[in-house]
């Protein structure tokens, strides 16, 4: 089986849309299909991925076209048409939705007849659509509805992302599975020194809810005790978060490191007591995830599909807002040490056995057959008969 994926960046900056979409792509691959993965605009600070036994290749308009190509939508769509003059593909799967060069992918693949496979990442959830609403109200009523009940799938990370799907009018199939986490990354040794830390790491954005945190962390603060805010800045957020922090006195608390990768990343995790996601809307939260392979407890909020925190003990899953979160930093703070270890271990397990890479790229491939042949059903997609 061949499969071309789409995404708009695999840029470590883009966020974590980038990184699922390489990711399940690869393992795919990896699984035993034959998988192109076009990159609408490369960058200089691309995620590093491998080559999946030879059946795994990233392309891009320079790719395709030469080196002269340049870099815009219309350099893109040339690419495009390209590549479909040139291969013959059993399935096109988009990431993301409402970009231009996506939407122009899933018309060449619907008018060649091909398989038709959309993940939205969140971009569906009710926090995303009312984020420049009426733009998105006049993407879905003029193409982006249209591309959705044209799909032969849809793609799910969890059950509450499904539900949103559905709450669209969208009854097409849906299979339910959620993103992996690379378990092959370099182990750090863990700091049990002082201060001890409390990590945000994700995009600096006002989704993420660092603003309740700052106001939560004023309300419950100890001493011995620091957060780190690491990842990029969306909208200049950053100077407003610390503007805040500046305004309640609490600029010793917090240290702000901006995008961090590789051996910075694991060191972050290395010196973390505690993980935390405030977050407002989430369609899976792969940081959380890379926080539990790391054997880090974890705070997040019900606005993330992270049930499981409270299901196995190694976290805490709490309304979102300052209420919420500040309960929860409060509660974690009087656990001791040797517990936050014992939940960390938990949460090692939890991800070991249920959130490969590898496990999910076979349920991923069982998924596409399924859209090809039709055989027997997957227990994982949900159709509305």
């Amino acid at each position: 089986m061949k499969q071309l994926h789409i995404v708009q960046s695999i840029d470590a900056g883009f966020g974590g849309l980038g990184l699922a979409a390489l990711r399940y792509a690869e393992a795919v691959a990896e699984a035993g299909a034959e998988v192109f993965l076009f990159v609408a605009v490369r960058g200089g600070g691309e995620l590093q991925y491998g080559e999946a036994s030879g059946r795994f290749s990233v392309i891009g308009a320079s790719t395709i076209l030469g080196g002269m190509s340049g870099s815009g939508f219309a350099s893109q769509l040339r690419a495009l048409l390209k590549f479909f003059e040139n291969n013959q593909v059993d399935i096109v799967h988009v990431h993301g939705v409402w970009s231009p060069i996506l939407a122009a992918a899933t018309y060449m693949a619907t008018s060649r007849g091909i398989r038709l496979v959309v993940s939205p990442h969140g971009c569906l959830e009710p926090w995303a659509l009312g984020h420049r609403k009426f733009k998105k109200r006049i993407a879905l009523a003029l193409y982006q509805r249209r591309i959705l009940k044209n799909s032969s799938m849809l793609i799910a990370t969890a059950k509450q992302e499904l539900e949103s799907i559905r709450r669209l009018g969208v009854l097409n199939p849906v299979a339910v599975l959620p993103n992996g986490v690379d378990l092959n990354f370099s182990r750090v040794e863990r700091s049990s020194g002082f201060p001890r830390n409390i990590l945000f790491l994700s995009r600096v954005h006002p989704v993420k809810g660092v603003k309740d945190l700052i106001l939560a962390w004023k309300k419950v603060r100890q001493p011995g005790w620091k957060i780190i805010i690491a990842g990029p800045d969306e909208l200049g957020h950053t100077e407003e978060l610390k503007a805040l922090i500046r305004a309640e006195e609490l600029e010793l608390d917090f240290e702000f490191l901006g995008l961090v990768v590789g051996e910075k990343k694991e060191r972050c995790f290395a010196e973390a007591d505690l993980f935390v996601l405030p977050t407002y809307s989430e369609n899976f939260g792969i940081a959380v995830a890379e926080a539990l392979a790391r054997g880090v407890p974890v705070i997040t909020t019900t606005g993330a599909p992270w049930e499981e925190l409270v299901v196995h003990d190694c976290g805490w899953w709490v309304r979102p807002g300052v209420e919420g979160i500040s309960s929860a930093l409060a509660s974690a703070m009087s656990v001791s040490r040797s517990a936050l270890a014992e939940m960390g271990e938990r949460g090692m397990r939890l991800v070991e056995e249920n959130y490969s890479w590898a496990k999910i790229g076979r349920s991923a491939l069982g998924a596409s057959e399924w859209v090809i042949a039709h055989n027997e059903t997957p227990p994982f997609i949900d159709q509305v008969i």
